[in-house]
């Protein structure tokens, strides 16, 4: 279910930015009065909204020790190898080696998109956003974890509003949240797939949360 609200978002926002264009696109949502007149709010919530699913899945690794509850602590791991491998590894070799000016350091007029390879200035580390796919994984993660759909809709909610604030604060193009959110939808399938089920087969159920890998699909 989160897989398909992300694939229909996915495909919304793809519309939008077609019609409207990347820079086109960063121009409405940065100039809009509502913008304007909470662009701190903005800046503060794309700065922290990340760290409560970092402090979600820091409790969650250590209580799987207070319980002993391996299952738990084998679903962490899995959280950390897909950020580490997608928000990280991936998203940060393919920002360097595009070298995507942030809409808010283009030299080009009306937020243009620059292109100019390879480079280490974080200025032009614009394509992908790695905000998007590190929300992107926590929420999915997250939503699998709480096995709630009340649960899961705020997790894709929060994933949207934290992509659409990276628009906002004219860091990223639509383009950079989109190719950041289909890399950590990948990503954390590959690992759900073929790590963390693997693992969880062979794990006794210690009675605790998460015991749904047993459950019929």
């Amino acid at each position: 279910m989160v897989l398909l609200a992300f694939a229909v978002l996915l495909g919304a926002g793809l519309v939008a930015a077609s019609v409207a264009g990347d820079a086109g696109s960063v121009a409405a949502v940065h100039r809009a009065a509502w913008t304007q007149a909470h662009y701190e709010f903005l800046r503060k919530f794309t700065d922290l909204g990340l760290y409560p699913f970092y402090i979600l899945f820091l409790a969650l690794f250590g209580w799987s020790y207070r319980e002993r509850a391996p299952e738990l602590r084998q679903f962490a791991f899995a959280y950390l190898i897909a950020q580490l491998v997608g928000s990280g590894l991936i998203v940060r070799i393919l920002k360097m080696s595009i070298g995507r000016a942030r809409p808010d350091a283009t030299p080009l007029p009306d937020y243009g998109s620059e292109w100019i390879g390879f480079t280490w200035d974080p200025h032009h580390h614009s394509f992908p956003s790695g905000h998007t796919a590190d929300i992107v994984t926590s929420a999915l993660f997250a939503a699998l974890l709480f096995r709630n759909p009340w649960a899961a809709a705020a997790c894709v909610a929060w994933a949207v509003a934290l992509g659409l604030s990276r628009l906002a604060v004219a860091k990223h193009y639509p383009s950079d949240a989109l190719a950041g959110a289909v890399i950590a939808l990948t990503v954390s399938v590959l690992v759900l797939r073929y790590w963390l089920l693997p693992r969880l087969a062979s794990v006794k159920p210690s009675g605790g949360l998460l015991n749904w890998w047993r459950q019929k699909r």
